[in-house]
């Protein structure tokens, strides 16, 4: 009878056990289907709007599962920054997991973007900010270039004469050129920025979760006559020839202690570890990915939110007219707009802040692996699971923002029309640039590009809607879906002040 009623305790103890154990780490999220998981339930190309609906469904923390890979994502700017920038956390968490695209259009994840976190991560990291050189001398010089590019960019738009056009193809332009000089020492002609512009493009079909999960389950997929098949040859293709013309091309004219741009750095590192005897870490396929890197992150992002802001300010002129003064007043009509100039520009910077959150043209952050079993929040994420940053959903809480989709750049300036100090709530609620040691190397250049052309713009021209008085919408919600959201194509005019 005793062994009975210990049998009894005992099950009781293991039924408790278990259901404890479930609540605790058992994370909520979506029904998986055997195979495939949550798949087929994911909004085609609009991923985003899935996790949006399942964050507000299930909490901040969801779990679902596609194939054999369990997928975190974190909806929450409070949780996002927990996960990837406090040390408890982010020493674990800071990997990048599997995917079909680091391992065959990256060179099994080599570059600082897809590279698996360790000491050569790091050192490329560090070669990075560097080489992009936005801080001391190297701002003097990035904003020279900038500078030489805007004056034939505003030419060019001048020379329209106030007719209709799509800025798109101008904004491309004008970004690949101060890329190439970056990159090379020189300006791109048309044929190389076009070159750049056929990459990006491929790469930003290529880079969606079910082309790559897809890929990645069937990898013999990329040489059949289907559609993932067809975008993995293109980008196959095109990334040849960007890399026969800025890595093969650079690599035959390099003269060993010259530095022309970041490509020569990274051979001048190449070589002084040749000749010390060193082995060598910094190996040709990682400055492949390195070029990938840098052309990839550093325009379609930019172009897209330049595109974005100026849709924006389309439909909301008044933000164009204080904007306008305040260059006025800070800046003048006689020189150009400077870094220097932004501390004494709130407006400016409002209306770029409120437009980055509001935009969030980079939905999703790129996935994170977690590097062993942790326990977070509650909930166990087992090692090599995908941890997923989800900025749209975090950008548009109403909890946080109040109205999450009406464009007011008030939000971020106090009662004296003075910019919000960073540590305010609402300054630390922006992630669009991630957070921790896998945060965008190159945000500083990015704000400072979006700053530049932004004013020089408004300094020289006046935004008019095109002929029939309407453009497509600026709700980021009807974007063209990608990896980074851009709005449908539209028409403007520009008014030479």
């Amino acid at each position: 009878m005793l062994a009975i009623w210990l049998a009894v305790i005992l099950v009781t103890l293991y039924v408790l056990y278990s259901y404890i154990t479930r609540v605790k780490y058992n994370c909520p999220g979506p029904s998986n289907w055997p195979v495939f998981g949550c798949l087929f339930q994911l909004e085609s190309d609009r991923h985003h709007f899935s996790f949006d609906r399942w964050a507000k469904k299930f909490g901040p923390i969801i779990r679902c599962k596609i194939a054999s890979t369990n997928m975190y994502v974190i909806s929450s700017t409070r949780l996002i920054k927990k996960a990837f920038a406090e040390k408890s956390y982010s020493d674990v968490l800071n990997d990048r997991p599997d995917t079909f695209y680091a391992k065959y259009i990256m060179d099994d994840s080599k570059g600082v973007l897809f590279g698996k976190y360790g000491p050569t991560l790091i050192r490329l990291r560090k070669i990075m900010h560097k080489g992009l050189k936005m801080y001391g001398e190297g701002v003097k010089q990035f904003e020279s270039i900038a500078h030489t590019e805007l004056d034939q960019l505003t030419n060019r738009l001048s020379d329209l004469g106030g007719q209709d056009f799509d800025p798109k193809p101008f904004i491309s332009r004008s970004l690949a050129s101060i890329i190439g000089i970056l990159l090379t020492g020189s300006m791109v002609d048309e044929s190389d920025a076009d070159l750049i512009w056929k990459y990006v493009n491929t790469a930003n079909d290529m880079f969606h979760m079910s082309t790559d999960v897809i890929l990645y389950l069937f990898p013999f997929l990329r040489f059949m006559p289907v559609e993932v098949g067809r975008r993995y040859r293109r980008i196959m293709e095109t990334k040849k020839e960007l890399l026969d013309k800025f890595f093969v091309l650079q690599k035959d004219t390099y003269v060993p202690g010259c530095e022309r741009g970041l490509i020569d750095a990274l051979f001048n590192i190449q070589s002084q570890e040749k000749s010390v005897g060193d082995s060598q870490w910094l190996t040709d396929s990682q400055i492949k990915a390195f070029i990938q890197d840098i052309i990839d992150a550093g325009l379609i992002t930019t172009r897209n939110f330049l595109m974005c802001i100026l849709l924006v300010l389309l439909h909301h002129h008044e933000c164009v007219d204080r904007m306008y003064e305040e260059i006025v007043d800070v800046v003048g009509l006689e020189r150009s707009p400077s870094l220097k100039d932004r501390p004494n520009m709130p407006y400016t910077e409002a209306v770029i802040l409120e437009a980055l959150r509001y935009n969030t043209h980079v939905p999703l952050g790129l996935p994170h692996g977690a590097m062993e079993d942790v326990e977070f929040e509650g909930y166990k994420i087992p090692k090599g699971s995908m941890v997923i940053p989800n900025i749209w959903t975090a950008h548009h809480d109403p909890a946080i923002w109040g109205d999450p989709w009406v464009f007011r750049p008030d939000r971020f300036l106090d009662d004296n029309g003075e910019l919000l100090p960073p540590e305010h709530t609402l300054r630390q609620s922006l992630v669009i640039f991630g957070a921790g040691k896998r945060a965008c190397v190159g945000e500083t250049l990015a704000k400072s590009r979006i700053f530049l052309y932004l004013t020089t713009f408004i300094q020289k021209f006046d935004f008019v809607l095109p002929k029939g008085g309407t453009v497509s919408s600026d709700d980021p919600r009807e974007f063209v879906p990608g990896a980074v959201l851009r709005p449908h194509d539209y028409m403007m005019r520009l008014k030479v002040r």
